[in-house]
């Protein structure tokens, strides 16, 4: 079976997937903007059966932001961690994954909400690595 692992920044808080992932779920609603600083965000949805913490499971805090959205972060780094605050799945945001997934975006979602600048100009340049 696959195992996939993750964690944050700094390292302190790591987790694993059992199995393979469907693709990402991109989102642009106005808090996933917010709550990220760029076009959204991009997250994995895991059932919770199949995502176990490794490492620093205490070592988050939580902000809820209303009712229905909350956002966790290491406490020392500050980078946003799996979202368990739903019953059955773990939202897992794809940037923590610390190897490819090997698959890309499947949905947006909140398309209607997405940024104005979420899109690349047609005179756009593209850099495999960081420029000089």
């Amino acid at each position: 079976m696959t195992v996939l692992t993750g964690s944050c920044l700094c390292g302190a808080r790591a987790y694993e997937i059992d199995g393979e992932i469907d693709g990402v779920w991109a989102c642009h609603c106005s808090l996933c903007r917010k709550v990220s600083g760029s076009n959204g965000n991009a997250i994995l949805i895991v059932p919770k059966d199949r995502f176990r913490w490794v490492r620093g499971e205490d070592h988050g805090v939580t902000f809820a932001l209303r009712e229905t959205y909350t956002i966790t972060r290491c406490k020392t780094c500050g980078t946003p961690l799996p979202a368990e605050t739903d019953a059955r799945n773990v939202y897992v945001t794809a940037g923590t994954l610390d190897a490819p997934l090997g698959s890309g975006v499947r949905t947006h979602l909140f398309c209607a909400s997405r940024a104005d600048w979420d899109r690349d100009e047609p005179d756009t340049r593209f850099f495999d690595e960081r420029s000089s």
